[in-house]
């Protein structure tokens, strides 16, 4: 009996120091403009929709994930991060053919899962859709 007691007054000692070790470090996060890379869809009912943020800058938007990679494209462009702020620019289809529609700004909360968009400035009504959406990364 007292070979059990004293196990399991070791056991108990062992749990409670495991506890007292204090706080782990957390990785920092990635900056966002390493986050940001890699394609994201919308999900109904918001629609269905497709982004791809490269690393050279440029990005690429279809009406679907399955249609990312076939041309035409809805949009092609150029993106660009300053912290939590990004510029939209869409060079050809969707939103390109008016210098003013060419642009819009948002803020963003971008994480390994997914990216939260909030409406800055825009006059493309098809691109500020996105407003108050976020779009789920699948690459």
């Amino acid at each position: 009996m007292k070979r059990l007691s004293l196990s399991a007054r070791l056991g108990a000692l062992a749990v409670v120091a495991a506890c007292a070790s204090g706080p782990h470090a957390v990785p920092p996060k990635a900056p966002n403009n390493e986050l940001i890379l890699g394609a994201y869809e919308r999900h109904p009912p918001d629609g269905e929709t497709a982004i791809r943020f490269r690393a050279d800058g440029s990005l690429r938007v279809a009406k679907s994930r399955g249609l990312l990679d076939t041309d035409p494209p809805l949009a092609t462009g150029t993106w660009r991060l300053d912290g939590g702020k990004l510029t939209l620019t869409y060079d050809a289809g969707l939103c390109a053919d008016q210098p003013a529609t060419k642009t819009g700004v948002y803020t963003i909360v971008v994480s390994r899962i997914g990216v939260h968009f909030t409406k800055v400035e825009d006059s493309c009504q098809r691109r500020a859709a996105i407003d108050g959406q976020t779009w789920w990364r699948y690459q």
